[in-house]
């Protein structure tokens, strides 16, 4: 392995030491750890000859400067927030290699045509708020108002958070030209592993709607209160959780999750009297999505009316399936076949990734890096050293193709 691989490694463990939580990996938008996080990367930035800069939404960017102030800017990064307990390779990836990539850039001290930009986007999981994609969207300035007033489960409005946030570095300098944006993440799922090779390409990646069931029923005596007369909030959300799965079940390459269930004022002699619970629905093509959305949430406030419950259903984040740009992706995929034998899959994303938000504003592109199993969100996400080593050569060496 290289010693910029070996670095890679290196840098990928120092992140994953970093957690607001003791025992696993979490670190959530403006945590206390998604400072010290950025401090360290901050670090490794400086050391790569960048300049750093820090935005409102605590979006960390390094920058090598082309020579001309007003030249394009290439804009190449991933996100440093985290799921909860989750692997150390997802979204830390592509903000080591964007840094690792530009120090080798910058040693070359040849002249640059663009100027090339590494972020480190300081929220994509949407933990904290359940919204995603904060930091990218503030970055590409498309975050809407009625984003900025979501609320965390402390009441904190977005707009809160920002304004007593206080970037620890100078902002950034106004971006001309957006030339472009490359994002390097593992896939997060099977086809390249079970293809035998390390690196891919994506063409696009699948719609999201994110949406927020809230149930409120009857808090009442578990042992007093006959079945008939119950208004049973938790019950009533267990009925719509296996509804959800059964109609995605039914789909064609659909996914839909209820990864999280809060049960107010619960206690095992109580019955359940407000439940809320997050649904992630995905599918390539938005028409299937929006579908099966509609038939779906009509299903539930049938099923709730009929136990006598009230319901409210929030959308919190709605995206559209996004094409990768062909012309950049094509670009991308010669450097990956001239390292990979003349192979490079091409693959359509399930995951969402800040891809998704800059290709609204430039044309973009995404390099997929094999993980073991498929797994992510996940303590054991792995992807080999050599692969890692792999992947930023044919990252540095693409990112040279388009500044130099």
């Amino acid at each position: 392995m290289t010693a910029d691989g070996e670095n890679a490694w290196q840098y990928l463990d120092a992140l994953a030491a970093i957690s607001d939580d003791d025992t696993g990996l979490t670190r959530t938008f403006l945590s206390p750890a998604h400072a010290i996080a950025k401090r360290q990367v901050a670090l490794w930035m400086r050391d790569a000859g960048m300049h750093v800069f820090e935005d409102a939404a605590g979006n960390l960017i390094g920058r090598l400067a082309a020579d001309e102030p007003d030249a394009p800017v290439l804009v190449c990064g991933s996100h440093l927030d985290t799921v909860r307990n989750a692997g150390r390779f997802d979204g830390a990836l592509g903000v080591v290699l964007g840094v690792l990539a530009a120090h080798h850039i910058a040693k070359l001290s040849r002249p640059m045509r663009m100027h090339l930009e590494v972020v480190a986007f300081s929220d994509e999981e949407g933990v904290r708020f359940g919204s995603t994609y904060l930091g990218s969207k503030f970055y590409a300035g498309t975050l809407h108002a009625g984003e900025r007033e979501v609320r965390d489960a402390a009441d904190i409005s977005l707009t809160e958070a920002m304004h007593a946030h206080h970037p620890e570095f100078p902002a950034p300098p106004p971006r001309h030209t957006l030339a472009g944006y490359i994002e390097v993440h593992i896939e997060q799922g099977p086809v390249l592993e079970k293809s035998g090779l390390a690196l891919g390409v994506a063409t696009a990646i699948a719609g999201q709607t994110r949406a927020r069931v809230i149930i409120d029923g009857q808090s009442g005596h578990a042992g007093t209160t006959p079945m008939p007369m119950r208004r049973d909030a938790l019950a009533g959300a267990a009925e719509c959780i296996l509804l959800i799965e059964k109609r995605a079940q039914s789909v064609p390459g659909l996914v839909a999750t209820v990864g999280d269930l809060l049960v107010r004022d619960g206690a095992g002699n109580v019955i359940a009297g407000h439940v809320e619970f997050p649904v992630d629905i995905r599918h390539a093509v938005d028409e299937t999505r929006t579908a099966f959305c509609s038939d779906a949430f009509r299903e539930i406030e049938t099923v709730l009316a009929a136990r006598n419950l009230a319901c409210r259903i929030e959308f919190p984040m709605v995206q559209s399936a996004v094409s990768c740009d062909d012309a950049l992706t094509n670009q991308l995929s010669r450097a990956v076949e001239a390292r990979q034998g003349g192979s490079c899959p091409r693959l359509v994303s399930g995951a969402g990734h800040d891809v998704a938000v800059m290709a609204s504003v430039t044309p973009s592109a995404l390099l997929f890096v094999r993980c073991r199993d498929g797994l992510s969100h996940h303590p054991d996400e792995f992807s080999t050293p050599e692969d890692v080593a792999l992947a930023l050569d044919a990252l540095t060496r693409f990112l040279e193709d388009q500044v130099l």
